[in-house]
């Protein structure tokens, strides 16, 4: 079998289990050189992160443990550290370390959506941060953000909807830090693209840990399991994926669906007139182009 990362140095952020042991289990297979970076432990103490570890290195692939928090700048850099001091370079980068709150948002403490916005847009920069100094002098890496459908709830694709048969409200916390993810993916893929650094960001939709419930919007079985994300994943850390940058694309099972980025001008629709509209003119013209008339 053809590796294709054979060679390059990846971190998988929240990677002990779920879509991130995904991640790393595949980009190891393809001849990567994996850190696994996660905090948690099982009920017995074993750490999450050592047991893919084990996973990897018994598949005669390669990868070393990091238990370090992304929630702050120091752990952000010594994730990407690890990386460094292990394997010389940092080439991809999967930010997938995530939490969720159940909490009503009226009940929602401030310390419970600061925990939300810690783990995934903090996260998601002090890891960030650390890797592009490094790939910016190499003029090349591949970074790819997780973020969710949560974050507008977009709604799934043909294929998904008999899956996805209820219209799903998502945690306000939850939603806003996944959206800030996607404003911070399309800002970024424009900026670092004169170093050869893309920027993609990817909608999973998957039973996992966090989010166990989904389970039965699959019917169970294999359907809805992770390792249906990975693949999309690893195929953009590849060089042959060099020309994709800044793009949203949702894979749920065996769909793939690519979004257009939100809030790109002009818009879904584009109505104009001369001088300052009224609110007698909006209220005539806003219903119908919303489809409320």
């Amino acid at each position: 079998m053809a590796q294709r990362l054979r060679g390059k140095s990846a971190v998988v952020t929240g990677s002990g289990s779920g879509i991130g042991r995904a991640v790393a289990l595949a980009l190891a297979t393809e001849g990567a050189k994996v850190v696994v970076n996660d905090i948690g432990r099982d009920p017995d103490g074993t750490s999450k992160a050592d047991k893919v570890v084990e996973e990897i290195t018994k598949a005669n692939g390669t990868a070393v443990a990091s238990y370090d928090s992304v929630t702050t700048m120091l752990g952000g850099e010594n994730i990407i550290k690890t990386a460094i001091s292990n394997f010389g370079r940092i080439d991809i980068l999967v930010n997938c370390a995530g939490n969720a709150m159940r909490t009503p948002f009226v009940e929602m403490t401030e310390d419970e959506w600061d925990s939300v916005m810690e783990v995934h847009l903090k996260g998601h920069f002090a890891c960030t941060k650390a890797a592009v100094r490094e790939m910016v002098q190499q003029k090349s890496g591949r970074i790819i953000n997780i973020s969710s459908t949560g974050s507008f709830n977009f709604g799934p694709g043909p294929a998904t909807a008999a899956i996805h048969s209820r219209r799903r409200t998502g945690n306000p916390a939850y939603g806003a830090a996944k959206a800030g993810i996607l404003g911070f993916t399309a800002a970024l893929s424009g900026e670092l693209k004169e170093y050869g650094i893309t920027v993609n960001a990817i909608f999973p939709s998957a039973y996992t840990p966090l989010f166990p419930e989904q389970r039965a919007r699959f019917g169970g079985g294999d359907t809805g399991k992770p390792e249906h994300v990975a693949p999309i994943i690893a195929y953009l850390a590849t060089d042959e994926a060099q020309k994709i940058n800044g793009q949203f694309i949702y894979s749920c099972a065996g769909d793939i669906c690519l979004f257009d980025q939100p809030l790109q001008l002009p818009g879904r629709v584009l109505t104009r007139k001369k001088g300052k509209w009224n609110i007698d003119e909006l209220s005539e013209v806003i219903p119908p182009l919303l489809g409320l008339t």
